[in-house]
């Protein structure tokens, strides 16, 4: 069976990926910060380790830059950078490493429909300026 490794598996575009190639028949491991299974492993092994022999390494990985429970301060936004390019760096350092290489080596920092967004804030505000003029 062909062995494909995600990083930012457990995360929300993770998640259906992971479901989609164990659908189409592939393994799948996962790598994250607090693996809890036996097909994950943490972001501290693939550095000791190397990446395990598979087809494909895919890097979703990243912090939600719309967290709820952080402000867009320099603290945070070097948390989020750091968080993409610290775990490809490792991938890239561990797939140099092994001696089976994947076949493919893809990384997607960030997933967002902008317009979708906007729309949405500008309604939400106009509403909000609606309810406090009602109210």
């Amino acid at each position: 069976m062909e062995r494909v490794l995600i990083g930012g598996g457990t995360g929300f575009i993770g998640r259906a990926l992971r479901r989609a190639l164990l659908q189409k028949g592939y393994g799948v491991i996962i790598i994250s910060r607090k693996p809890s299974q036996g097909s994950m492993m943490s972001w501290d092994d693939i550095v000791v380790n190397g990446v395990p022999e598979c087809k494909a390494v895919i890097n979703l990985a990243g912090e939600n830059i719309l967290n709820p429970q952080h402000r867009w301060t320099e603290a945070f936004q070097k948390t989020v950078r750091d968080s993409r390019v610290e775990t490809t760096g490792r991938l890239a350092k561990a797939i140099m490493r092994t001696p089976t290489r994947p076949q493919v080596f893809v990384c997607s920092s960030a997933v967002g429909v902008y317009t979708i967004i906007v729309e949405f804030f500008r309604y939400f505000f106009a509403f909000k300026q609606i309810v406090s003029i009602v109210v």
